[in-house]
C-alpha cells in the first residue's frame, strides 16, 4: 500500500503541513528538512494525487478546450498547436466536442467553470450572444475566431476582412472584372467578414456588386447547384471567390461536370486551407486564403495561460492573418 502523507510526516518526524511544503515546492521548510523528508518521499516513490495537490495549489493545470466540432479535419492544426503549447507551459488539455450544437457547446462550458480546469479556451465563432454571457462567467477564458460587439475580452483572431480584400485584389490585379462570391455560412462572423472584405475591393476598384453575391455555406452541395445554374444560363464570371474551400470545391464540381475548367474558364480562390468532401474527382490544386490554425491554437494557449498566472492583466486581441497560398485554379 502507497504510503500517505501522514506516515511521510510521522517517518520523518516533521508535520504533514512541512511534507505539503515540499510536496508543493513552497518555501518554509528548512534546508535540513526538506532533505529529510524527500529522502521518506523517495524512498516511498511517493506520488501526490492530482486531486490532493489541486486542493493544495487551488490550480487543476488544466485547459478545457471546447469546440464547436472535434471530427473534422480542418481543425486539426488546431487541436496540434494547442496541445504542443499547452504541454511546453506545463498544462494537460481536455477537448470537448461540441457537436455544432449550441447547447451542449454551452454545457461545456458550465462543466469546466465549476473549478475543472483554470481556464478555457473556446473555439466558437457563431453568431449569438447566448454563447457570451455563458463564458463570460469564467474567471480565464479565450474565445477563437469569435467577437462580440462592444465586449472586451482575451481572443485570437483571423483577419477575415483582410484576407478576404487581399483575396479579391489579386483576382482584379490579374484583369478580371466580372467577380463573384460565393459566401460560407452567414451565421458565422467569419463569413460577414469575407463578404464585407470583398464587397469593399470591389467598391475600391470601381466594380460592379449588383448581384455578385451568393449566399451558400460551408459544404460543396449548395455552391455545386448554384454553379450549375449560373453554367445553364451562361452567366459564368470572370472569377470567384469564396467563403470556404469546400465551397469552392462545389464549384469545381458543377464546372468538371460541365466541362470547364479553372483557370481556363473561370478563376478560383478559396479560403482556409481545407480538402475537399469529394473523393471521386481529381481536384485541382486551389488557390487559397489558407487559415493560420497551428498558429492560433498556439497563441489561444498563450492568452490563457497569461490569464491563470496574472488575473489582473488586461485583456489582449491577437490578430492573425492568412496566407495566399497559389495553387492551379488562377
Amino acid at each position: 500500500m502507497a504510503a500517505t502523507i501522514s506516515e511521510i510526516a510521522a517517518e520523518a518526524n516533521v508535520s504533514s503541513a512541512l511534507v505539503s511544503r515540499v510536496l508543493n515546492n513552497k518555501p518554509g521548510v528548512s534546508p535540513e528538512n526538506r532533505a529529510k523528508i524527500q529522502a521518506v518521499i523517495d524512498k516511498h516513490n511517493y506520488i501526490p494525487s492530482a486531486i490532493a495537490r489541486s486542493l493544495v495549489n487551488q490550480k487543476t493545470s488544466t485547459i478545457g478546450i471546447v469546440m464547436e466540432t472535434l471530427t473534422n479535419a480542418f481543425f486539426f492544426d488546431f487541436i496540434d498547436g494547442v496541445q504542443r503549447k499547452a504541454e511546453d507551459l506545463g498544462y494537460s488539455v481536455f477537448f470537448c466536442n461540441g457537436n455544432n450544437e449550441l447547447d451542449r457547446v454551452l454545457d461545456y462550458v458550465d462543466y469546466f467553470s465549476q473549478g475543472r480546469a483554470d481556464g478555457i479556451i473556446a473555439h466558437y465563432s457563431r453568431l449569438e450572444n447566448q454563447f457570451y454571457e455563458s463564458i463570460k462567467r469564467v474567471s480565464n477564458f479565450v474565445i477563437v475566431e469569435g467577437s462580440v460587439p462592444g465586449k472586451v475580452f482575451n481572443s485570437v483572431q483571423v483577419n477575415n476582412f483582410e484576407g478576404a480584400y487581399r483575396a479579391t485584389k489579386f483576382l482584379i490585379d490579374m484583369g478580371h472584372k466580372s467577380i463573384l462570391h460565393f459566401t460560407g455560412d452567414m451565421d458565422f462572423c467569419c463569413s460577414v467578414e469575407r463578404m464585407n472584405g470583398f464587397l469593399k475591393a470591389m467598391n475600391d476598384h470601381s466594380l460592379p456588386v449588383d448581384n455578385a453575391v451568393i449566399y451558400t455555406d460551408f459544404l460543396e452541395n449548395i455552391a455545386y447547384d448554384k454553379m450549375k445554374g449560373l453554367i445553364a444560363h451562361n452567366n459564368i464570371p470572370d472569377a470567384c471567390f469564396t467563403g470556404a474551400d469546400k465551397t469552392a470545391y462545389g464549384i469545381l464540381r458543377a464546372m468538371f461536370e460541365h466541362g470547364l475548367s479553372a483557370p481556363a474558364d473561370m478563376a478560383l480562390i478559396g479560403y482556409d486551407g481545407d480538402v475537399p468532401d469529394s473523393r471521386d474527382i481529381v481536384f485541382p490544386k486551389l488557390t487559397t486564403m489558407r487559415q493560420p490554425f497551428y498558429e492560433l491554437g498556439q497563441e489561444a494557449v498563450r492568452l490563457v495561460v497569461r490569464a491563470i498566472d496574472n488575473p489582473d492583466a488586461s485583456p489582449v486581441t491577437t490578430v492573425l492573418n492568412a496566407e495566399l497560398v497559389r495553387g492551379e485554379t488562377v
